[in-house]
């Protein structure tokens, strides 16, 4: 449309030229052939000088489900020339979501100056845990009277770990799944009645021992210090995330899962109570383990798990876990699986519903 007005008008300048035989309207028709001819290659020009990628900002580890993830698509214009009108198309998905589901694309415009750098803001919630990943996968620029478009695709993508949010749950008798462990693996003798070793210090804890409080170092630094031992020995609850799937689970069945773990944990955490967890890497057939002691470690312990611990099939696990366990002393104190069933042994604690609804078996 914009082409044939622009033609148009120029044809009508031509005509006139030669009507009334005047120079100014053959320069005038001759500098709309050259504008017409100049803006044809000026898209290319543009597109061959852009510069786009994301950034996530503050919520770069810390977006979870059904909150908004905030970010930037930064553009930065290495040409000679402004670029008055471009247009990028933003996807996102959820790598669990198996199906394959097609969010709405999302298609966004700006201008940046010579040499500049301009940025267009963003926001995009995920329903679900998981990995969500977003890409600009088009572009499109104008040239200065948008006779003329150049489309160019794009491999520019970021990802961002959605974790849960927790729903509060309630597991009682926590204290009788602590185990007694040194370093190396669960104690099966009292300490020795000499001293032992200090391999290292770090800040006091809410919960060390007087004997354990480095006095010395202490009062030189006007700050307490304990002991960490070479032997030490911890109380500690020990979980096994069973990742084993009868079939292939559903992007709602996993977002169960990673909920009621973080739920888990966060009970164990309100009762003081030191959590390991531990799981079976599928990818590189070794053991992920995971000390939780605070709320950081959780974190760190959710981002490992939803963003690349990978449900499997069959019974590849089997020898791994077995060899762990041998190094626990032979057992796995509590487990969950992805029946949403917490289990000690063979006995089954709690049985779980999708929305953290709980059904006691025993306690």
């Amino acid at each position: 449309m914009r082409k044939g007005i622009y033609l148009s008008f120029s044809l009508l300048t031509f005509y006139l030229a030669g009507l009334y035989r005047l120079d100014v309207l053959v320069f005038l028709f001759a500098a709309e052939i050259l504008l017409f001819v100049w803006s044809r290659f000026l898209p290319a020009y543009f597109a061959g000088n852009l510069e786009f990628w994301i950034a996530l900002g503050e919520t770069q580890g810390e977006a979870k489900k059904k909150e908004p993830i905030h970010g930037k698509i930064m553009i930065k214009n290495q040409g000679m020339l402004p670029i008055t009108l471009f247009t990028i198309v933003l996807k996102y998905e959820n790598l669990n979501d198996q199906k394959g589901t097609k969010n709405v694309p999302i298609s966004l415009k700006g201008y940046v100056s010579a040499k500049g750098t301009t940025e267009i803001p963003f926001s995009i919630s995920s329903q679900y845990c998981g990995v969500l990943r977003f890409w600009l996968c088009e572009m499109k620029v104008f040239d200065y009277l948008r006779l003329f478009s150049k489309r160019q695709a794009l491999e520019v993508w970021d990802s961002q770990i959605v974790l849960p949010q927790g729903g509060r749950i309630d597991l009682k008798n926590l204290e009788d799944h602590k185990i007694e462990e040194t370093f190396w693996g669960p104690a099966d003798v009292l300490r020795e009645a000499s001293p032992p070793d200090v391999d290292d210090v770090r800040e006091y804890r809410q919960g060390d021992g007087m004997r354990d409080i480095h006095w010395k170092l202490s009062a030189r630094n006007d700050e307490l210090y304990s002991k960490i031992y070479r032997d030490e020995m911890s109380r500690q609850a020990s979980l096994f995330l069973d990742l084993k799937q009868e079939r292939e689970m559903t992007i709602e069945e996993k977002d169960a899962y990673y909920e009621i773990v973080c739920s888990i944990a966060e009970a164990f955490l309100r009762q003081d109570i030191r959590l390991r967890v531990w799981w079976y890497d599928a990818k590189e057939n070794a053991m992920v383990i995971m000390q939780v002691n605070d709320r950081m470690e959780l974190q760190k312990m959710l981002e490992e798990l939803v963003g690349r611990a990978v449900f499997y099939f069959g019974d590849e696990a089997k020898e791994a876990i077995w060899l762990y366990q041998k190094q626990l002393g032979g057992t796995i104190h509590l487990s969950f699986n992805t029946k949403l069933q917490l289990k000690s042994q063979t006995e089954v604690l709690a049985s779980f519903t999708k929305d953290l609804e709980r059904r006691w078996i025993s306690v």
